[in-house]
């Protein structure tokens, strides 16, 4: 069964893995570009209708863990693009922690 978001985009954690639901309604499946770059995941879709016009959707989403790339996954059903982030081994927070002082 899918998940059908109550937003245009939404985020979940769960064990070991952000999943991220799209909700693309009109758009098919060969319409959808997904990539991960630069630690964010970019979601383009374009839909040419038959009168000649084009939609657009474009939206990009940055997780706070690193991801393992190579393990990313994506499906597209019911006009919704679920895509599975996993969590990198030892995937903390990228950059330096900086301590706040008083």
């Amino acid at each position: 069964m899918t998940h059908h978001p109550d937003h245009e985009v939404e985020l979940f954690k769960d064990e070991g893995a952000y999943q991220v639901y799209v909700d693309l309604p009109g758009y098919d499946r060969d319409d959808v570009d997904l990539r991960w770059h630069d630690g964010r995941l970019h979601v383009t879709a374009e839909h040419r209708t038959g009168a000649g016009e084009t939609r657009v959707f474009n939206r990009h989403v940055s997780v706070p863990r690193r991801i393992d790339a190579d393990a990313i996954s994506a499906t597209f059903g019911e006009d919704v693009l679920t895509v599975r982030l996993p969590v990198a081994e030892g995937g903390s927070r990228p950059g330096t922690r900086i301590e706040v002082g008083e």
